[in-house]
């Protein structure tokens, strides 16, 4: 969004409530704004909450500085998180920089495995990776800043990444080949690590300041026009020193109530203006989730997604901490060859003709979802086909390969191209890992879900 639309026309107004004095427009412009800009801190803090400060939430993994670990994919019984993916066992640390830095290990692996390290700050921009693409499968030592760090980074380390923030997420993507191989999976976790940087270098480490009590977080799915949306982010930008090119936009934020670590207490005859511009904000994310074309031109880096608001927040709630183009991108089916929805009461087929697979320099993935965007329960515990599977996969005639989409077997000769599919509607997903430049640039486009005709 341009920083414009920021623009609130606060010359004349000093700082502070009595300001207003009942000038709901401008209370109702602040709130759009802020609600747009803070929208992906505020998912992010539920996401934080639950996987590292409350200990008795079932999304626990491990407290700050330290690495906990998804063991195995998702399955149908698993009903929390939406679209699973099904390749990639997760690992997860949140890192906290206040006292002093964080060193990562990644460890070394195959030439045929995918493995990755992704950075976010608490904006959700896209710090760096550390993957295949960049640093091949050597591994290594990366050391993680906050903003105001100016030390040397030791001998050893082989990438400094800074933050804009003195929170930030690890997030390990390590790919799983198949059952057979989560052992493998398991001894490439327990081979990454997290250090302060006093504890690599041998020292004692420093203790940092205790963190602010916690707030409640909001379901912004369940709850979008919340004020106490706001008690979050207030909690959050506590870790979020003041960019250069938005100190003007904080203190206009700062004038009804958005300030760090302090709680927020809109008074009774402001609260509806806040609720209201919360709305028009939901309303411009809604439209601009309309025209997204792509995963492409929502997820990235602070100098790619550079001050567009709008983007960032649609982002997040179209699916928060989404991967950048160049790493990752989906570009799978909204509906079969005749824009019809698909629906397991009829068959479907999928042809990649000769030397027209995904081309990927990592691997690519099919995934069956039901209506609830879940995984179905099939009685081959089939969820997926992707690239590892090919092998096994039957190939036609001319050397193509045909994937039958549907809720019956195919028959024998056919299972092992079969993706099962409920009888009923559902959704069908096409990832890509390191897409090449056709996919990217769209000169590559999947091949179409064409219905069978009985």
């Amino acid at each position: 969004m341009d920083r414009r639309a920021f623009s609130l026309g606060m010359a004349g107004l000093a700082l502070g409530w009595p300001a207003f004095g009942g000038a709901s427009p401008a209370t109702r412009d602040l709130a759009r704004d802020a609600y747009l800009w803070g929208y992906p801190t505020v998912d992010m803090y539920a996401i934080l909450r639950g996987q590292a400060l409350d200990r008795s939430s079932p999304e626990f993994r491990a407290p700050l500085n330290c690495l906990g670990h998804a063991r195995s994919v998702a399955t149908p019984e698993d009903r929390v998180v939406i679209a699973p993916n099904v390749d990639t066992p997760y690992s997860f640390a949140w890192l906290d920089l206040r006292a002093e830095p964080a060193v990562i290990t990644v460890p070394r692996f195959e030439r045929e495995r995918y493995l990755t390290l992704q950075l976010f700050d608490l904006y959700t921009w896209i710090i760096d990776y550390v993957t295949p693409r960049t640093n091949g499968q050597a591994g290594g030592d990366f050391l993680v800043v906050p903003p105001d760090w100016r030390g040397t980074a030791p001998p050893g380390i082989r990438r400094v990444f800074r933050s804009t923030t003195q929170l930030v997420l690890a997030l390990f993507r390590t790919q799983l080949f198949g059952p057979g191989d989560l052992g493998n999976v398991h001894a490439l976790q327990d081979r990454m690590q997290v250090r302060m940087l006093s504890a690599y270098l041998g020292r004692d480490n420093p203790e940092p300041a205790p963190l602010p009590p916690l707030v409640p977080a909001v379901n912004l799915r369940e709850r979008p026009t919340d004020p106490a949306f706001f008690d979050v982010l207030n909690w959050m930008l506590a870790f979020m020193p003041v960019l250069p090119e938005e100190a003007a936009m904080r203190r206009d934020f700062e004038s009804f109530g958005v300030t760090p670590g302090r709680r927020f207490k809109p008074e009774d005859s402001l609260r509806s203006a806040v609720t209201e511009g919360m709305g028009l904000a939901l309303q411009e994310m809604g439209a601009r989730a309309k025209r997204v074309r792509s995963s492409a031109e929502l997820f990235g880096s602070r100098e790619f997604l550079k001050n567009d608001y709008l983007t960032r927040a649609t982002a997040a709630m179209l699916g928060i901490l989404g991967n950048a183009a160049e790493e990752f991108l989906g570009v799978g089916w909204q509906a079969d060859a005749n824009r019809e929805p698909f629906d397991g009461k009829n068959r479907y087929r999928i042809r990649f003709a000769p030397g027209q697979l995904p081309p990927v320099d990592a691997f690519w993935s099919m995934t069956v979802y039901t209506q609830e965007r879940l995984l179905y329960a099939n009685p081959l515990k089939r969820y997926v086909i992707n690239t590892p599977m090919l092998p096994s996969l039957q190939r036609d005639p001319d050397g193509g390969i045909t994937i039958h989409v549907q809720h019956d077997s195919p028959g024998p000769a056919r299972e092992s191209n079969w993706l099962p599919v409920p009888e009923a509607p559902f959704a069908l997903s096409l990832r890509t890992y390191l897409p090449r430049e056709e996919i990217r640039s769209g000169r590559w486009t999947a091949p179409p879900v064409e219905p069978v005709t009985p």
